[in-house]
């Protein structure tokens, strides 16, 4: 079936239900991906010989479903899928996309070499994660754009002391590999993670993230602080990962213990 397929005005089926089916089969016969490109709102018009709002209420209806992303000046493309995360599970940026069958680049923003704190009171999901390395000399900081099919769905401001740095021969160069993977070169230069705890928050994005994420100043983000440790119980990573809301599920299994019997 092509998207020039004729739609049937008089089934009593609404045409804008007829054309979100036409462009399902669109995206299933061209075997599109997320990220790729839709027929323009013209194209569409041309095709169905329907009215603008029609097409406009199609692809509103799609979008509200998750189907297909609408940006202003570029057009309609495929939408990213929901990113399912489970928790406790612990897996890099790279790893966790790579399993929902999609591809990951990050791109380097910046890169800093700074003198930590010493105060470990300030961890929480809305203050700077610098000072919670104790006694460390110096904190190795570096912002990345998390890019999933070449949409880009998060920004990471991740810091590590300077002597796992080192250890790890972490440099500016490495990171802007768009493939370089963190806790892959953790595990290789001798310091795999082990365990980590997160804290949530949901809020509305800053305007430097919403500019590196294309998105308005204010849209809903799930801010995330991880605190990563080695088998040894030592704090090797902060990562501040802030997603855009509409493009991550955390998933939680919760399992209730037996309660103490009432008493009268």
């Amino acid at each position: 079936m092509t998207l020039s397929a004729d739609i049937e005005r008089g089934s009593g089926i609404p045409l804008y239900l007829q054309i979100r089916g036409r462009i399902l089969a669109l995206v299933e016969e061209r075997g599109l991906q997320p990220g790729d490109a839709l027929p323009s709102e013209s194209e569409l018009l041309a095709a169905f010989g329907v009215s603008r709002a029609t097409i406009r209420h199609t692809l509103a209806r799609l979008e509200s479903e998750g189907v297909v992303e609408r940006h202003q000046g570029k057009g309609t493309f495929v939408a990213l899928p929901r990113l399912r995360r489970a928790l406790p599970e612990l897996t890099s940026f790279s790893e966790h996309i790579a399993a929902q069958g999609l591809r990951s680049v990050s791109r380097l923003v910046r890169f800093d070499r700074l003198r930590a704190g010493r105060s470990v009171e300030r961890v929480s999901p809305d203050e700077p994660e610098l000072e919670v390395f104790g006694e460390t000399s110096e904190v190795v900081r570096f912002v990345r754009v998390r890019v999933a099919n070449d949409v880009p769905i998060g920004v990471h401001t991740t810091a590590t002391p300077g002597d796992v740095a080192d250890a790890i021969g972490l440099t500016r160069e490495q990171l802007s590999d768009p493939g370089f993977s963190f806790y892959r070169a953790l595990a290789i230069g001798g310091q795999p993670v082990a365990w980590a705890e997160e804290h949530l928050a949901a809020r509305g994005a800053a305007r430097p993230e919403a500019q590196l994420l294309g998105v308005s100043p204010g849209t809903p983000v799930m801010s995330v602080l991880r605190l990563t440790h080695n088998a040894a119980g030592r704090l090797i990573e902060t990562v501040r990962a802030v997603y855009l809301g509409d493009k991550y599920d955390y998933v939680i299994q919760l399992e209730r213990r037996a309660q103490p019997a009432a008493t009268v």
